[in-house]
């Protein structure tokens, strides 16, 4: 159970061992929120105080993301019209990806942007990312 968030479902198992868990609420939350884990890790192993932060400020998080990733792709925001947040939390961290966006690198499966704690410090190529089961 994650303060002001809920509990944490199973949501699938893909290969190689990954086990996908989400919010119970999703919609709640305006975005998908992910937390993905490796074969023989525990959610317990994830900052959910963190994740409880992220969730209750998330469209100033969606925000950072959202100027970082346009900052580094030197593009304006209205232009690389990134959309369709995504949290996903792992062990070691997590990212805000965004699903879509009207620039080249967000083909086919959208940009990411890394966060340690609350702030950005990475911008996530997924372009030549291979899919979940592929």
């Amino acid at each position: 159970m994650i303060q002001g968030v809920g509990p944490l479902v199973h949501l699938s198992d893909g290969p190689g061992g990954l086990s996908v868990w989400g919010v119970a609420e999703p919609e709640r939350w305006g975005a998908d929120v992910n937390v993905m884990l490796e074969a023989g890790e525990d959610v317990r192993s994830v900052d959910l105080r963190l994740l409880g932060r992220v969730l209750a400020h998330l469209d100033e998080m969606v925000a950072k993301a959202r100027r970082f990733a346009c900052a580094r792709l030197g593009v304006p925001e209205e232009r690389a019209a990134l959309d369709a947040p995504e949290v996903n939390f792992y062990t070691d961290g997590w990212m805000l990806r965004f699903v879509e966006g009207g620039v080249p690198i967000c083909e086919p499966y959208g940009v990411g942007v890394v966060f340690e704690g609350t702030r950005p410090v990475r911008l996530e190529d997924l372009s030549e990312a291979e899919a979940i089961g592929d």
